[in-house]
């Protein structure tokens, strides 16, 4: 006999229960404690559980031959739980998860990288669980899982989902009435479906962005669509949105430019109704993006007049100067210089109160020029191409500097100053290799 799961060493540990520690802080136990509670006994040992370490996740014992059943992997989780004395909050949420697996290895193929995620995601909890109340990160239960999992392991099980409880055990012992029971059962059976629903949606976004690593498009994209039909009916505008954004960075990626447009406006609208300005304003810009790469000037403007009013209303200067940068940089497409000039000069005035990177400033700077170029404001025009040269010499960015040069060579002859257009030229040339 071996063992086939890899059991790991879950040092344990105890809450304080005295009055002069109200937060709850929890100490570790000591050498000795953590050494006896690897000595685990295997899952299947006949006698009371409560025999068994106080921590630790059960050894399962099989022959080498043989596959381990996904129902002692669930045992293991379960146990693990009660020996850790979880919370019913994690209790709820873990048991939601297994519930999960049970009824994707009861399908005739189960779809084995979903049960694998699942299992990871509970993990994930127990091992949040562990690092509160130790105080210190833990990975503890997700190397086991992730050991464990490279096993042989037999993913198919006839498992009838358990009823999630999200009573206290002060609770579930104390006297109820039926009705009571009724509405403690409903609650916890609802609670346990949104914890099923939340798992499965993120198992089919990692598992879309996985397919889309791949290059598995068409997978991709039915994992996405799986996830929208998921949240159908559910009023949970804030996972739309994620999932539209998703689905429009997909299609972008593909070249499937008008799918991509569709899905950012979907995204935008579903975070404008759960009130998330900043991922609203996220949505809106790449879309603004997306349509002027594609000549779509007004609707971009649109999109990044939005972004603007957004970013003000939240504050963030960066996001501010980029979304007034790239406003102004579809006025000056369009001809509208007045528009441009006064969006961009707004976007200058942050520079003398904010510390930004040289590059930004001088492309803020440099865009600025234009527009009052294009006004034929020279002497305002001459100052700001001379500013953002500047800036580029500050960030080192060769780039940027010789082409804020040549636009500044060619403003001197429009202004008909000849002399300083030679200046700028003879600038030019010396910068080019010999």
């Amino acid at each position: 006999m071996v063992s086939r799961v890899y059991t790991p060493l879950i040092p344990s540990y105890q809450r304080s229960q005295g009055v002069g520690n109200p937060r709850g802080a929890v100490t570790s136990a000591t050498d000795e404690q953590q050494r006896l509670s690897a000595q685990q006994s295997p899952i299947g040992d006949e006698g009371n559980d409560s025999n068994r370490p106080s921590a630790g996740l059960q050894a399962v014992q099989f022959d080498r031959f043989q596959k381990i059943p996904l129902d002692a992997v669930i045992h293991d989780f379960k146990s693990t739980m009660t020996a850790l004395g979880a919370d019913e909050k994690t209790r709820s949420e873990v048991a939601a998860y297994l519930n999960v697996v049970r009824l994707q290895a009861a399908k005739e193929q189960p779809e084995v990288p979903f049960i694998k995620h699942t299992l990871r995601t509970a993990a994930n909890s127990l091992d949040q669980f562990i690092s509160n109340a130790l105080g210190q990160p833990s990975k503890v239960v997700k190397e086991w899982v992730d050991a464990l999992l490279l096993q042989d392991i037999d993913y198919h099980a006839d498992l009838p989902p358990e009823a999630v409880s999200a009573a206290t055990n002060a609770e579930a012992n104390s006297p109820a009435s039926e009705k009571q029971q009724a509405e403690a059962e409903a609650l916890s059976q609802e609670a346990g479906m949104a914890t099923s629903t939340k798992a499965q949606l993120k198992s089919l976004i990692e598992e879309a962005k996985v397919c889309q690593k791949n290059g598995q498009t068409t997978e991709a994209e039915e994992k996405l669509q799986d996830a929208l039909a998921l949240l159908a009916d559910r009023n949970k505008p804030a996972w739309e949105g994620k999932v539209w954004q998703l689905k429009g960075r997909f299609y972008d990626q593909n070249g499937r430019w008008e799918e991509a447009i569709a899905s950012f406006k979907q995204a935008a609208d579903k975070f404008e109704t759960a009130n998330l300005p900043q991922k609203q304003a996220t949505a809106l810009h790449t879309l603004g993006s997306i349509l002027e790469d594609h000549g779509e000037l007004d609707q971009a403007r649109q999109a990044y007049e939005q972004v603007v009013s957004l970013d003000m209303q939240f504050g963030d200067i960066k996001a501010q100067l980029r979304s007034l940068n790239d406003l102004g940089s579809i006025y000056l497409r369009q001809g509208d210089a007045g528009q441009a000039t006064q969006t961009l000069q707004q976007a200058a005035q942050l520079l003398q109160t904010h510390p930004v990177p040289a590059q930004v400033q001088s492309d803020i700077l440099s865009n600025l020029a234009s527009a009052q170029r294009q006004a034929k404001a020279f002497p305002d025009a001459i100052q700001n191409y001379q500013q953002a040269l500047k800036a580029a010499k500050e960030g080192k960015d060769r780039s940027r500097y010789t082409s804020t040069l040549q636009q500044l060579a060619s403003l001197f002859v429009e202004a008909n100053q000849p002399d300083q257009a030679m200046k700028a030229l003879q600038r030019l040339k010396s910068m080019q290799p010999s």
